[in-house]
């Protein structure tokens, strides 16, 4: 055998390492992507549900103002009808609220965690 020959399998097997590291590193980076994308598309729904509670949130007042003034111009049953539905309001702004905040604090950490741990431990090998 030449002497090259050791040489030529060294490089040969160096090159298909690196090639190899390459394509993991190209694939770490493509499901960072994909994770950093997932993330943001949570973080809009729960901007969505937290813009559906102002929303709701806007319109509770005006029901409250509604029950202020029934309630001064009859004696019970028109404005205790109107706290109700207020009361309604009240609750399903605080189910949309907190279910939109919690989407977005689960969320908000960008950092594509699951791809770091990856090349970390493809760096220990």
């Amino acid at each position: 055998m030449p002497d090259n020959f050791g040489k030529y399998f060294v490089n040969a097997i160096v090159a298909g390492l690196l090639g190899r590291l390459s394509s993991v590193v190209k694939t770490e980076l493509e499901n960072a992507k994909a994770e950093i994308s997932e993330k943001l598309k949570n973080i809009g729904i729960g901007v969505g549900l937290l813009a559906a509670a102002a929303g709701i949130g806007f319109f509770l007042v005006g029901v409250l103002i509604a029950a202020a003034i029934l309630g001064l111009s009859t004696v019970w049953p028109a404005w205790l009808a109107a706290l109700t539905v207020a009361g309604a309001m009240l609750l399903l702004i605080l189910i949309l609220g907190g279910v939109g905040a919690s989407i977005i604090k689960k969320n908000k950490d960008l950092k594509p965690q699951q791809s770091i741990d990856n090349l970390k431990n493809l760096a220990n090998i």
